[in-house]
């Protein structure tokens, strides 16, 4: 039979874990893996909002990021950029009302927080 040592017995486990952890890897679909690390690293820009003031370029922002922006969903942040791509940036406060969902009063929210 084989003739190892506790510690080669544990060398050779690793190196097996350490495969079997490569192929789930693998196998798992990349854009699963993005998206939990873009939903972490979320999270986080979200901790920083808030306890420091960090503006928003709204022309820039992806929906996660304008997700972050008081409320502002998955729907409204979705509008946003298919606003910019169909009508180009946003210049001014007026050009960011003619998006559906976004009114007076909630620009008037968002002034301190983004940029154009």
């Amino acid at each position: 039979m084989f003739c190892l040592t506790p510690q080669e017995r544990k060398v050779i486990f690793l190196i097996a874990g350490l495969i079997l952890l490569g192929g789930i890897l693998r196998f798992l679909n990349t854009d699963k893996i993005n998206k939990i690390f873009l939903e972490n690293a979320s999270k986080t820009s979200a901790e920083e909002a808030s306890g420091r003031q960090i503006l928003i370029n709204i022309n820039k922002a992806d929906r996660g990021q304008l997700e972050l922006l008081p409320g502002i969903g998955t729907v409204t942040a979705e509008r946003i950029i298919n606003y910019r791509s169909d009508y180009g940036i946003f210049k001014s406060f007026e050009d960011l009302e003619k998006v559906k969902g976004i009114g007076s009063e909630k620009a008037k929210n968002l002034a301190e927080l983004i940029v154009f």
